[in-house]
This record gives C-alpha cells, sequence and structure tokens, in this order.
C-alpha cells in the first residue's frame, strides 16, 4: 500500500513540477504546496505542510539567472514528505529533501538542454509550413514529467532502504537539533531579503 502511494504521489509530483516552467506557473510547484498535498495524500498533512513550508523558506531566494539552474523545490518537498513515510523521523527527511532538491539540478539542466537541441528541428519545420507546436510541447512536458516523478521515487526507495538499517535512530538527536534550528535560519533569510528590498525602494 505504501508503495502504491508512493508511486501516486511520485506521478503527482511529476505533474506539479511542470507548473514551475512547463505550464501555467500558478506556484502548484512550490514546496508550500507540495508538501501538504502529498502529505495529505501519504496520512501526514501536518508534518507535511511542516516541511513544505520550512523548504519554502529556504528555497524562495532561489531564482534562475543566465545558465545557473537554482534546487528544484517540487523534488525537494515530494522526496522529504516521501521519505517521512518511508519511516524515517521528520528531521532526516527533510535534511533528504533538501539533498534532493540540490541534486536535481544536473538533471533539470540536462533536460533543459536536451530541449533546447530541438529548436533548429522546430524552426525547420516551421519554415517548411508545418507548424505542429503541440506535439513537441506535449512530447517536453511528459519527458519532464516522467523525469521528475522517477526522480522522486528513487528517493523513495532510498529512504525506505534506509530506515531498515539498524541504529539509525542513533542519527536522531542530531538532525532533530539541527532542523529544530530550520525556522530561525529561514525566517532570518526572509528579514533579510524583504529589509534588502526595502532599502531598494527607498
Amino acid at each position: 500500500m505504501a508503495a502504491l502511494r508512493a508511486i501516486i504521489s511520485s506521478a503527482l509530483a511529476g505533474l506539479l513540477g511542470l507548473d514551475s516552467v512547463q505550464a501555467g506557473q500558478f506556484l502548484l510547484s512550490r514546496p508550500a504546496f507540495v508538501g501538504p498535498v502529498l502529505g495529505w495524500l501519504n496520512g501526514c498533512p501536518l508534518e507535511g505542510a511542516r516541511l513544505g513550508i520550512l523548504l519554502e523558506l529556504l528555497y524562495i531566494d532561489f531564482i534562475p539567472v543566465g545558465g545557473v539552474v537554482p534546487p528544484n523545490g517540487t523534488a525537494a518537498a515530494a522526496a522529504a514528505v516521501l521519505a517521512h513515510s518511508a519511516g524515517l523521523a521528520p528531521s532526516l527527511s527533510f535534511f533528504l529533501g533538501l539533498a534532493a532538491g540540490a541534486l536535481f539540478s544536473p538533471l533539470d539542466y540536462r533536460l533543459r538542454s536536451a530541449r533546447s537541441a530541438w529548436n533548429p528541428l522546430v524552426e525547420a519545420q516551421v519554415r517548411a509550413g508545418v507548424f505542429s507546436l503541440r506535439r513537441w510541447l506535449a512530447r517536453a512536458m511528459l519527458i519532464e514529467n516522467a523525469a521528475m516523478a522517477a526522480y522522486v521515487f528513487a528517493w523513495f526507495s532510498a529512504a525506505a532502504l534506509l530506515a531498515q538499517i539498524p541504529g539509525l535512530t542513533r542519527l536522531y538527536p542530531g538532525t532533530d537539533f539541527a532542523y529544530a534550528l530550520m525556522p530561525w535560519l529561514g525566517l532570518s533569510g526572509l528579514y533579510f531579503r524583504f529589509r534588502t528590498q526595502i532599502y531598494k525602494k527607498g
């Protein structure tokens, strides 16, 4: 049952991840939304909301500029919630989510590079009078969705294996302490961000 929920959650994370670049941009891919939704789906809505909000506080200041691909908040929140549903403590799940979000960036860069390679083909079709942009968009979204879903499910599988390691609970006092500091770290970063914006307007 847990594996089935993880598969459904991974597929949903893939769909929500499309909102960041491919479709809409209605903020459905933000950790603050992904966390509660997947938490509700996996029977831990409050913990999912907490994980999502804390990741949002840390990721809100990342802006893609030029060729820089920031950590992926969708992957981070989905991996964190599914790691918790696999049996890990929220604190360790949070840090696994942080790692998942950061490590998705190289994959995201490759996906973007692959889509860029399609530009000459699309231009050639347009010059030939064939304008089938919907096919290219559908192909791009399908690949992006599959990549995100597979990536998130891989992190769930790794978390499920990690939860079986004897003596893993010895890590929890350290991760719990670090996890308790995350709200203060996130809020302090938010404070300095807004402070900078206020000074710019002044």
